[in-house]
């Protein structure tokens, strides 16, 4: 009989049950719902079950620290996000266009700026795909003031099984 867990699907879109979550947030150490969509697909549709990923990562690390919180430079995570949604509309969505490019943001948490990347040269290593996201990165520092990190989702995505 399967267990409780495995009968408990938390993802509908992409029918995820409980279990994978655990076993992935224990294999991989994920401590984020970020972290556990980039590994399971779970949360990566509509979006709707991110409630449900954080009450388990809470049951298995505990309460998580406040998404919100200024940090030195008296910037939140929103506002931090804010700038990079305006830096992407007016300056790098044009350019990334350009080079037939797309670039989906998916979160922004402290220093972290969570993105994926759709179009040529996605998932290989040309000097101009790197270029432009380095490009990225250094745009966004500038924007928010401070060096922030990206995270391509999509090498994650690949590491998933």
């Amino acid at each position: 009989m399967a267990s409780p867990a495995a009968d408990n699907i938390i993802c509908r879109c992409y029918v995820v049950a409980e279990d994978v979550i655990r076993k992935a947030i224990a294999d991989h150490q994920l401590k984020q719902v970020e972290e556990v969509t980039a590994v399971t697909r779970a949360g990566g549709g509509c979006s709707s079950c991110w409630d449900d990923i954080q009450g388990i990562l809470s049951s298995v690390w505990g309460k998580p620290l406040p998404p919100d919180v200024p940090d030195s430079l008296g910037l939140s995570s929103a506002q931090r996000r804010a700038l990079i949604v305006k830096l992407l509309e007016k300056d790098i969505t044009p350019l990334f266009d350009l080079n037939g490019l797309q670039v989906q943001l998916v979160d922004v948490n402290g220093d972290r700026v969570l993105m994926r990347f759709y179009g040529r040269g996605v998932g290989g290593q040309p000097a101009s795909f790197l270029s432009l996201k380095r490009y990225l990165v250094y745009r966004m520092t500038d924007a928010v003031g401070h060096k922030m990190n990206l995270v391509e989702l999509n090498v994650l995505e690949a590491l998933a099984p």
